[in-house]
């Protein structure tokens, strides 16, 4: 592929893209095992604040892309997201003796993660007006870059805190995201054409504020009620609520749109049910694998113990490897004027999923003999389900801004964001809590064939559901074949 061929804010936009994946990723694979280990808690406890908090994250686009409709721009509202990030992951470095800290963290990387993930995409979106053939493989180089980024981040934020402490890989986390709003500032002119702040309707005023003021006040009002909801594990009732706002929002455009928007509505629909049962299962790498090879795995080569955050680079290596033969074919594709429909993309990711979870179910029943096993099978099975992400979110946010229906692409993105995101991160973290093992130690040989058994019955459960849904995706994408957006 040549750069030549894409806009030059392309590369801008990919690396901030790149540490923002650097320092979200280098945070998670951290965090799972930090709630475990340093603060004690049990796996029930962990699975339920890492799922509140994945959850969550996946929860504020929504409203991010509101405000980005409405009031800011896709560009600004970057901006803002990257800010509200780094402070959030310095203030996760910062070593305390209560939690206080911790919910605030969270809270900020959560708010900043609402204005900066779906209008990130919408932006790059916003750079192909003009240049519709390069966007496919333009998303698929956006997707590669940022997981470079996830590639490096537990590697060496899991490095950092294994060496000097939690906070420093903490810490480090957050200095990616600074070095990428940098970079992505560096290149302001090469986004004079986007769509800026909307000035008028941010001095109009509402109850004697400005719609400006209003805004600094809810994102202080979120701030400290994502805290209360962190702790207290609200992140169900919340994410009911945006739910429900999200789905009355679908279906006012139903009511609107015109014949051809429903369809492709439709189409948007499909892909938010996919990108749901993907991501349920594909996010178990950060807490039940997790807790799985650290607990079941021999780690061991040459002497040297790979700390377990290491295998959260699995993944994102793979999308890179295979990110990079994905984009040459599609482009091949292309030049002979073969289009792949989205649907059949999408089945293609549920095809590695699922090859992915039985070489994991393999893994576990082998540990089922001695409590430990080597990580080889496991390692292939992240590798394939890391490249399965190639043929899932690319490829919907990509059509979700192709479609454009109403002229409603970030509130869209977001509600996708937000099944595949949110949703399928709470699903993900109760799934995770049916390994869950709280009734002792886990160092004798027994327990660890307790473990090993218990996870191979939860990996297998996974296996069954994502054969069931590749099969309703065949027959979809066989049922739809005619139809364009599909």
């Amino acid at each position: 592929m040549q750069l030549s061929s894409q806009p030059k804010g392309l590369v801008h936009l990919v690396a901030v893209q790149m540490w923002e994946f650097f320092s979200y990723y280098g945070m998670r694979a951290l965090l799972i095992l930090y709630l475990t280990d340093k603060l004690l808690m049990s796996d029930t406890q962990a699975y339920a604040l890492y799922g509140a908090y994945t959850s969550l994250v996946y929860v504020t686009p929504i409203i991010g892309g509101y405000i980005a409709d409405k009031y800011l721009g896709n560009y600004c509202s970057v901006i803002v997201g990257s800010i509200l990030m780094i402070i959030g992951h310095g203030v996760m470095s910062i070593t305390s003796d209560t939690h206080i800290t911790l919910y605030a963290a969270l809270a900020l990387i959560i708010c900043g993660y609402g204005f900066f993930k779906t209008n990130s995409s919408c932006l790059l979106g916003e750079l192909y007006k003009k240049n519709e053939s390069a966007r496919e493989s333009g998303f698929s180089l956006s997707y590669i870059g940022g997981n470079i980024g996830s590639a490096l981040s537990p590697i060496l934020c899991g490095y950092a805190a294994s060496q000097w402490g939690w906070h420093v890989g903490f810490g480090l986390a957050g200095i990616g995201m600074f070095i990428g709003l940098c970079i992505f500032l560096s290149g302001k002119r090469n986004f004079a054409q986007v769509e800026g702040i909307k000035t008028q309707a941010l001095l109009t005023k509402s109850a004697g504020l400005s719609h400006w003021q209003w805004l600094v006040l809810g994102l202080v009002m979120s701030m400290v009620g994502l805290m209360f909801a962190l702790q207290e594990l609200w992140a169900g009732y919340i994410l009911a609520a945006i739910s429900l706002i999200s789905l009355t929002k679908i279906l006012s455009l139903y009511k609107t749109c015109s014949a051809e928007d429903k369809k492709k509505l439709n189409s948007i629909m499909y892909f938010m049910v996919f990108g749901t049962v993907f991501w349920a299962f594909d996010q178990q790498g950060g807490s039940s694998i997790s807790l799985f090879i650290d607990r079941n795995m021999d780690t061991t080569i040459g002497g040297y113990e790979i700390p377990t955050a290491f295998f959260q680079s699995i993944n994102p290596v793979a999308v890179i490897i295979g990110g990079l033969a994905v984009t040459w074919l599609w482009k091949a594709l292309a030049s002979k004027s073969i289009s792949v429909k989205t649907l059949t993309k999408l089945n293609m990711g549920l095809l590695l999923l699922t090859a992915g979870f039985a070489l994991i179910m393999l893994s576990a029943k082998l540990a089922m003999a001695t409590g430990h096993t080597t990580f080889l099978w496991l390692l292939i099975g992240l590798f394939f389900i890391g490249t399965a992400e190639l043929f899932i979110d690319p490829v919907a946010l990509s059509a979700i801004t192709r479609l454009n229906p109403q002229g409603s692409t970030g509130t869209l993105a977001a509600i996708y964001m937000l099944a595949s995101g949110s949703l399928a991160n709470y699903l993900a973290a109760n799934i995770a809590s049916m390994a869950s093992l709280d009734s002792g130690t886990t160092n004798s040989a027994m327990d660890l064939i307790s473990a090993a058994t218990q996870y191979h019955q939860v990996f297998q459960s996974i296996f069954y559901v994502t054969m069931v849904v590749l099969i309703l995706g065949v027959f979809a994408a066989f049922k739809h074949r005619h139809e364009p957006d599909m």
